[in-house]
């Protein structure tokens, strides 16, 4: 019978090589079976497991609704001259001053679709306003980012917050659906703002 004397050999190379196979997988892996590790977090073990969802939670994209309202129905542009002589009117685009369209806060109007309003006068000084429609969790969203950047505002009414970042008074307030906010040099404090605010969200109340 010839096989038989050909099965032997091959049986004991083939025990050979997964011996010396196992024999170096143990030594790959011994060196961080052995190593000391601190004991993971339940956010480090999950991150560490293959398709696991990972520990940063990115922000959620603010959900808007397309607003528009002419500026004459959303600030009367006589109240405004009395609370601040000399302004007028202008075109967006038109304001000499950048601090008109600069700011995160009338970012996230232009990119909800809302409506923004620049007033300007003679020097060069603008007041600008912004509303734009957000669902309730962008809403809330937004808010909370101004809980810890910006200063509470309690008298508008609302939801508000003041801050000056660039040296630009800056007043945001919340009535659901709408986000508001005021912007001008002129505005040094949260008392500056509180007129344009409490106009614009009494102008809302008669549209929304």
């Amino acid at each position: 019978m010839s096989p038989a004397p050909t099965r032997s050999p091959v049986v004991l190379r083939t025990l050979v090589v997964t011996g010396a196979l196992a024999l170096s997988l143990t030594a790959c892996t011994a060196p961080s079976q052995a190593a000391p590790s601190a004991t993971p977090t339940s956010g480090a073990q999950a991150s560490a497991t293959p398709g696991a969802t990972p520990t940063a939670t990115p922000t959620p994209d603010l959900v808007s609704t397309p607003f528009t309202i002419d500026c004459d129905d959303l600030l009367d542009t006589g109240s405004l001259a009395s609370w601040y002589p000399g302004l007028t009117a202008v075109p967006d685009e038109s304001a000499s001053g950048d601090e008109s369209r600069d700011g995160e806060a009338l970012q996230h109007v232009a990119d909800a679709d809302g409506t923004t309003c620049t007033w300007q006068d003679s020097s060069g000084a603008t007041v600008t306003v912004g509303v734009a429609h957000f669902d309730p969790d962008s809403l809330d969203e937004l808010a909370n980012e101004l809980v810890a950047t910006s200063n509470s505002v309690p008298t508008f009414g609302v939801e508000g917050y003041f801050d000056t970042p660039g040296e630009i008074g800056t007043a945001e307030a919340f009535s659901s659906p709408a986000f508001v906010v005021a912007r001008s040099t002129t505005f040094l404090e949260p008392g500056d703002a509180e007129p344009v605010v409490s106009a614009v969200l009494s102008a809302l109340k008669q549209v929304d």
